[in-house]
């Protein structure tokens, strides 16, 4: 069975760039401009995991997008991939948002990396390390993991 994921990105060709890589895995992929996107289309797509893009420059659009997902009933258990250059972010805040399920993937970042990623997040190779992330991941793997049992 694939996977719904739903990507949310502020440049169409980056969109179609992650569509062609996950696509090629098998994933049922939905792309949406970052500036376009309202948390009620992502509840109707009911993704199985989101992609998300924390641009510097446009942080709080990125976070304040990403505290909505967390807050609303349809989106707050659905694991999230948040793509970023913010180390900063990620040294701060990191353990934090684990605990919500959000993994971090540092840009740039190769294909693989984002398979990998993918994979680690929706259990389909849960062996398999998540390159890039801080160790706290973890904990997301196996939260991640129970949800998906439940």
């Amino acid at each position: 069975m694939s996977s719904r994921i739903m990507v949310i990105n502020n440049s169409d060709n980056i969109l179609a760039m992650f569509r062609k890589i996950l696509e090629a895995e098998g994933h049922d992929v939905s792309t949406q401009l970052f500036l376009n996107s309202e948390l009620r289309d992502v509840g109707k797509i009911k993704p199985d995991l989101i992609i998300l893009d924390y641009y510097v420059g446009r942080e709080g659009v990125g976070w304040e997008f990403l505290q909505l997902l967390k807050m609303e009933d349809s989106t707050t258990k659905v694991p999230v991939l948040l793509c970023t250059t913010a180390i900063k972010l990620v040294q701060e805040i990191g353990a934090y948002l684990a605990t919500k399920n959000v993994v971090f993937l540092r840009k740039p970042f190769e294909s693989r990396d984002l398979v990998k990623a993918v994979q680690s997040i929706l259990g389909d190779n849960m062996d398999s390390p998540v390159t890039n992330l801080p160790e706290s991941n973890g904990s997301v793997k196996k939260k991640t993991k129970t949800r998906s049992t439940d």
